[in-house]
């Protein structure tokens, strides 16, 4: 997916994001993520929490690209995400990366 426009509008936060300066949430766009999120769902994020192996993250490339993986980890200069649906592991070279934010929650409803 890519951002480009800025907010297309607000949700009330949840309980976990009271007070978090510059907390925000998007839409899952596609099915990669599937059956963890489907598209449409509404991904809460943290940008201040660090990454947590195992738990997902929303990534910020160069070129406005965002990605929803999972994190595994860095190795090295290089960021691994796990990807659900077909299983793949994404290498990213930390150069590409301008930001990993962890997703602290979801809503169905969207």
């Amino acid at each position: 997916m890519f951002l480009e426009d800025g907010p297309i509008g607000y949700t009330p936060r949840p309980a976990n994001l009271n007070g978090v300066r510059s907390a925000y949430a998007l839409y899952m766009v596609g099915d990669s993520m599937e059956p963890r999120y489907e598209p449409g769902w509404l991904l809460h994020v943290n940008p201040f929490k660090p990454p947590i192996r195992g738990r997902d993250v929303v990534v910020y490339k160069e070129g406005q690209a965002v990605l929803v993986k999972q994190f595994v980890g860095w190795e090295g200069d290089t960021l691994v995400l796990r990807q659900l649906n077909p299983p793949a592991t994404l290498r990213i070279p930390r150069g590409q990366v301008r930001e990993c934010h962890l997703v602290v929650g979801s809503d169905q409803e969207g």
